[in-house]
């Protein structure tokens, strides 16, 4: 019996407790909410001043709101025209690296030409002796007047005079790298009296004279210089 008695007063002790809780919930939220339950013992004048702030306000907000979206267009329209600005600078800088690329092969095309130079020897005498020039390439090739030109090179004896006064001239248009030898030879002579050979070597930097050669016999055949076509097509004797 006592044991019965116990749960009812737990159960009583609770309810109260419950009634309590949801009264002091119910006061609160009237606290809370009581400025925002119309008024009616309100005027018509003071509901028509709350109305018109009311609208005011939602007026504001709108102005607010249109604002702010075209705040967004406008931002929007500078992107895309920032985007654009970008694509045209790639799009530019595309086109400079091409046209770099064409200057620096113009370049190299350039620099191979200038390193191929034409060379021109020539030699001449005022008596009426047969002088036969002899020009020996960096490739062993011996140009003279059995041998005018070879395969495969430019090179050729452009001129060749059997009896003087006259000319011997070689020429290649673009002269390979390497040393060159000159030789000249007494193919026959017409009197007992030396003859001197004067030549020089022409080329796309200026003229170098050669020294002048007197031959006085028939197959007499001197050394009279050796030139050398450089990589960057600079001429030098010795």
């Amino acid at each position: 019996m006592k044991r019965k008695n116990r749960e009812i007063n737990i159960f009583s002790m609770s309810a109260l407790d419950l009634f309590a809780s949801a009264l002091g919930a119910f006061i609160l939220i009237t606290i809370v909410l009581f400025p925002f339950y119309p008024n009616t013992g309100d005027s018509p004048e003071r509901i028509a001043d709350v109305r018109a702030e009311v609208e005011a306000e939602i007026r504001a907000l709108e102005v607010a709101l249109q604002a702010a979206q075209l705040e967004a267009q406008n931002n929007q329209s500078q992107l895309s025209a920032a985007v654009t600005q970008v694509a045209s600078i790639q799009q530019e800088l595309g086109s400079c690296s091409t046209s770099l690329d064409a200057i620096e092969n113009d370049f190299d095309s350039c620099r191979i030409a200038m390193a191929q130079t034409f060379v021109l020897v020539v030699v001449s005498w005022g008596s009426a002796d047969d002088v036969d020039l002899h020009i020996i390439d960096p490739r062993g090739n011996e140009y003279y007047y059995a041998d005018e030109r070879f395969d495969g090179s430019e090179a050729a004896l452009e001129e060749d005079n059997t009896r003087g006064p006259g000319n011997e001239i070689w020429l290649s248009p673009r002269a390979i790298p390497g040393d060159y030898e000159i030789y000249l030879n007494m193919f026959s002579k017409s009197d007992d009296a030396p003859v001197s050979v004067r030549g020089s070597i022409l080329h796309q930097e200026g003229r170098i004279a050669l020294p002048d050669t007197s031959l006085s016999s028939e197959g007499q055949k001197p050394l009279v210089a050796t030139f050398t076509v450089s990589e960057e097509g600079t001429v030098t004797i010795r």
